[in-house]
């Protein structure tokens, strides 16, 4: 590139030149620079020779010739939809009726059992409460068997030290707060190198 003369020019610009139609500050520099005219020139050689090439174009009959090659397929023709409507409809009722006859035969069946749905419900209410103390049982004992239980449980024995202890997080938690509000706060003063 030649120093003070702009960059050199791109291929969009090389293809306005061989049309004639190259803005007048790139025409200068287009005649500045030796690296773009010794472009230009290969440009309009390759151009010229392009230009020079003969037009082929395919014999009449190639389009015949191809499609005696290509197997169309016949026509798919598309059966009516009256029968499958019909079974679609036939479907949603015997569903229905499946769905109406099950649904009696459920209040029927819960009609004549009662004792034993009220066996299974409080069968289900008792193995419920067991498992869930169960659970708690479990998770209690694995936590008062970790080493660090006894040394939590003697620092929250008295309620000096909880009272201490709240303070201090309540302490920690407002000047979090405070830091974070510092932090988002909009500087009010303007950077001295900010218009520069």
């Amino acid at each position: 590139m030649t120093a003070g003369f702009g960059p050199h020019l791109t291929p969009e610009e090389f293809d306005a030149w061989l049309a004639a139609g190259l803005d007048s500050d790139r025409a200068r520099h287009l005649e500045i620079c030796l690296e773009c005219q010794a472009r230009a020139d290969a440009e309009r050689a390759l151009d010229e020779q392009l230009a020079a090439l003969q037009l082929l174009s395919p014999a009449p009959d190639f389009a015949d010739r191809v499609m005696q090659h290509v197997a169309v397929p016949r026509p798919v023709t598309i059966p009516s939809m009256q029968p499958a409507r019909r079974r679609f409809l036939a479907t949603r009722r015997s569903i229905a009726v499946l769905l109406v006859a099950s649904m009696a035969t459920s209040v029927i069946w819960t009609l004549g059992h009662q004792a034993t749905l009220v066996s299974i419900g409080g069968w289900l209410l008792t193995q419920t409460g067991q498992a869930g103390w169960l659970a708690i049982q479990g998770v209690a004992s694995n936590l008062i068997e970790q080493p660090w239980y006894g040394a939590f449980r003697s620092a929250v024995d008295s309620p000096g030290r909880i009272a201490a202890a709240s303070a201090l997080a309540a302490a920690a938690y407002l000047a979090g707060i405070y830091a974070l509000r510092r932090l988002l706060a909009l500087p009010t003063q303007q950077v001295a190198h900010a218009g520069a």
